[in-house]
């Protein structure tokens, strides 16, 4: 009987791999950030937030080893997350691909200032919601600019965990 190599690599394996997606995508943000001057926009770090949480969680199931219920349960999620994540990164490569007359205005506010002056969830609408600076595509990687990477990086996340939720519906042991 012939296997496929995905039925080879446990889920273990998966959530090892998200966590090194995470991993590297808020790494190489990072250094794009403090060695690069590349300056994020609100977006630029939702996205970082929700790659960091996403981190955090497949790095506890990795650790935790859980059979089918946890397996799924950390699945759905990490997944929500990742949903969410593309909700963000689909809205940023949006603006991204306006004409510059077409951009919103910007805040004017540093986000540090920003979360200072408005409630939490005034604050979390406006970084959300994307400013004139989050139009303008500030870096690059292999020509791709860093939105439509991370917009790759969630949906791949999200296949990712629909792999093991099937195949955590599948087992039968």
């Amino acid at each position: 009987m012939q296997t496929s190599l995905l039925n080879k690599i446990n889920t273990r394996c998966l959530f090892l791999a998200i966590f090194l997606i995470c991993f590297f995508a808020v790494g190489y943000a990072m250094y794009a950030q403090f060695y690069q001057n590349a300056d994020p926009c609100p977006l630029c770090i939702a996205q970082r937030v929700i790659f960091a949480a996403i981190a955090l969680i497949s790095l506890v199931a990795l650790i935790h080893g859980a059979k089918k219920t946890g397996t799924i349960i950390y699945s759905l999620i990490i997944g929500a997350i990742a949903i969410f994540g593309i909700k963000t990164a689909y809205h940023h490569v949006w603006l991204q691909s306006l004409p510059p007359s077409e951009w919103p205005a910007s805040c004017g506010m540093p986000l540090d200032i920003l979360y200072k002056q408005i409630p939490l969830s005034g604050f979390l609408h406006t970084v959300l919601s994307g400013s004139a600076e989050c139009a303008m595509v500030s870096w690059k990687v292999f020509g791709i600019s860093g939105a439509k990477l991370s917009l790759y990086g969630f949906s791949l996340i999200t296949l990712i965990t629909l792999t093991c939720i099937m195949r955590s519906l599948i087992k039968t042991k």
